[in-house]
């Protein structure tokens, strides 16, 4: 009886997934840690944008850099006037594809994909491809990627006052759990 339940929901979702074409994560997670001997830097959002093509497999992520938030008000303010420039590069996007991607991937148990795109970080642009997670977590599709960046590749410059406060790469973290667009 349960098979049969859940072999159900998981043809329910899958016509659901076609039908609706995209899904999207209004509030989704992202952060970036950096670690050094001296002192660990957290900056964390809640409002980023993920949208989902569940035809195509395509994403598209954004994040207001003022929607970073840190334990200390003094890195908030170093992060928007000094490193990010945030007035004149107000977001962070990503435009990619899931490689391989076929449509079970929103039906199943999460798995491990990868996704190639562009990552725009202060006005510049990278092809990156990422490691990431992708499927159904307690009935609701979910995606989680970590991934590291090194802020010179984006043309964010650190001074030399604080280089050794702040690591040479930033840790990344992803979480997304979308909703049928519309919703």
């Amino acid at each position: 009886m349960k098979k049969n339940l859940f072999l159900l929901f998981l043809l329910v979702t899958s016509f659901a997934a076609i039908g609706q074409g995209k899904f999207i994560a209004k509030n989704a997670y992202i952060s970036f840690f950096s670690s050094t001997p001296m002192e660990d830097i957290l900056g964390e959002s809640n409002e980023a944008v993920n949208i989902l093509n569940a035809e195509t497999g395509e994403i598209a992520f954004q994040a207001l850099m003022t929607t970073f938030h840190f334990k200390r008000a003094l890195m908030e303010e170093h992060f928007n006037e000094n490193y990010m420039e945030s007035s004149k590069f107000p977001k962070a996007k990503f435009n990619g594809k899931i490689e391989g991607f076929n449509n079970s991937m929103l039906s199943g148990p999460v798995n491990d994909i990868k996704v190639t795109g562009i990552l725009l970080v202060h006005g510049v642009e990278k092809t990156i491809t990422i490691s990431a997670k992708l499927g159904l977590e307690d009935g609701k599709l979910v995606g989680l990627s970590k991934f590291k960046v090194t802020p010179e590749d984006y043309g964010i410059k650190i001074p030399s006052l604080v280089r050794d406060k702040i690591g040479k790469e930033m840790e990344i973290t992803v979480k997304a759990n979308y909703l049928p667009f519309g919703n």
